[in-house]
């Protein structure tokens, strides 16, 4: 059987290092999470959020939401369909970077719609009405934007 000895035991500054190390996994964490629950690798995020940009809302013309996909990499975000007309969009963001991110909608300096952060690997769906105009895509995680991760979209 082994004796604890002085030099075993642990020193306070080993003791404030496992604390800082704790308390900044926790941090990120905690940042990463912000209320979106995650179902694992190629999941879906639970949270949705439908909004509208109602300026004057037109709508579709059919009623019905077109599917549009957005695809967030490592701090870019690009739209698999170059050209928007006004009308409903159901958007699936899909994040195929290594880093959480959103997606928000901006339309003159105003948020009009938010998706929940998105795991990587994971995604969310939002549903927004675009009127004719100009809109900014970005995520509003950390610097991200700053970084390049905003895209300006035109609607006619």
């Amino acid at each position: 059987m082994s004796r604890l000895t002085a030099h075993h035991l642990p020193t306070p500054r080993r003791l404030a290092g496992v604390a800082a190390t704790l308390a900044v996994a926790v941090a990120v964490l905690t940042a990463c999470g912000n209320n979106a629950t995650a179902t694992g690798a190629g999941g879906t995020s639970s949270g949705t959020t439908q909004t509208s940009a109602a300026a004057s809302g037109s709508g579709s013309s059919t009623g019905k939401a077109v599917s549009l996909t957005a695809t967030e990499i490592d701090y870019s975000i690009s739209l698999d369909k170059n050209s928007l007309t006004a009308g409903t969009y159901d958007i699936e963001v899909v994040n195929h970077g290594s880093a959480t991110h959103d997606l928000v909608v901006e339309q003159n300096g105003k948020d009009v719609a938010k998706t929940d952060s998105i795991a990587p690997g994971n995604s969310a769906h939002l549903t927004v009405t675009l009127d004719s105009g100009s809109y900014v895509f970005y995520c509003s995680i950390g610097n991200h934007r700053s970084m390049g991760m905003e895209m300006t979209v035109n609607v006619s």
